[in-house]
């Protein structure tokens, strides 16, 4: 979680908050029509997508599907009340290991005039019963060089009461991403925070989370017939000697 290093905020900041709860049955495919609030966007190389401004309540009641991944945001905080922050999901087909992308760009950038402490949940679902999250990672763009600002990645549950994922990403000190292959998941509950602080020399433009999936693991063979019942031969002749040789003690 976010720990802020900056004292003497005044109450008075004005903090916003959009909630809202996914509906059943508003995905869309991103070949058909779009849900109010998304607006799909001009394709650019591999990579095709759809935009929203988190300041449309549609943004938070629809989601958007792009291949087998579904996107529904959930809820955004942010002490700047007056902003066109926005969020750009994408397919880069040219990327093989993470072609999902998830961008929060701030509008205004934050920085030590529009300094920040804020959070956006979102949920993103595989619809593909064969597939798994196998990668995750994180990133930023802006130009703060003296570390007055943070921004973290955590996974919950559903109702983001547990962080069913220890790892914690974040920048700058872990950039690289985390395998999540071995956990099995098909649904991540995610959270991005920021904190902006008010003596960054610098500007925060946008954070970047980039997705990628594995094939689910094949379950085990089942043991061959002819394999059982050699077990149980041996097993009933380990049984005979050793109940032979307690004989053989008395």
């Amino acid at each position: 979680m976010l720990k802020t290093n900056h004292k003497g905020r005044a109450a008075s900041l004005f903090q916003t908050l959009f909630t809202a709860i996914l509906l059943g049955g508003a995905a869309l495919n991103s070949g058909s029509a779009q849900a109010a609030g998304w607006e799909a966007t001009p394709p650019v190389g591999g990579a095709t997508g759809a935009k929203c401004l988190l300041n449309d309540v549609e943004c938070f009641t629809t989601s958007y599907t792009l291949g087998d991944k579904t996107l529904a945001l959930i809820s955004r905080t942010t002490l700047q009340a007056a902003n066109d922050d926005m969020v750009e999901y994408t397919l880069d087909t040219t990327n093989a290991n993470t072609p999902w992308n998830i961008s929060l760009d701030f509008n205004p950038n934050r920085n030590n005039l529009l300094d920040d402490i804020g959070n956006l949940r979102y949920k993103i679902t595989i619809t593909d019963p064969s597939k798994i999250f196998g990668q995750v990672k994180l990133a930023n763009q802006g130009d703060i060089t003296n570390g007055e600002y943070t921004i973290t990645k955590t996974f919950w549950n559903s109702d983001y009461t547990v962080q069913i994922i220890t790892d914690v990403l974040s920048n700058p000190i872990s950039p690289d991403g985390i395998t999540l292959a071995s956990l099995g998941l098909q649904t991540l509950y995610v959270q991005d925070e920021w904190n902006v602080q008010p003596g960054a020399n610098g500007s925060l433009n946008s954070l970047q989370n980039s997705f990628g999936q594995t094939d689910v693991p094949p379950a085990p063979a089942p043991l061959p017939l002819i394999g059982i019942g050699a077990a149980f031969g041996f097993s009933r002749r380990l049984r005979s000697r050793i109940k032979g040789a307690r004989l053989d003690a008395s």
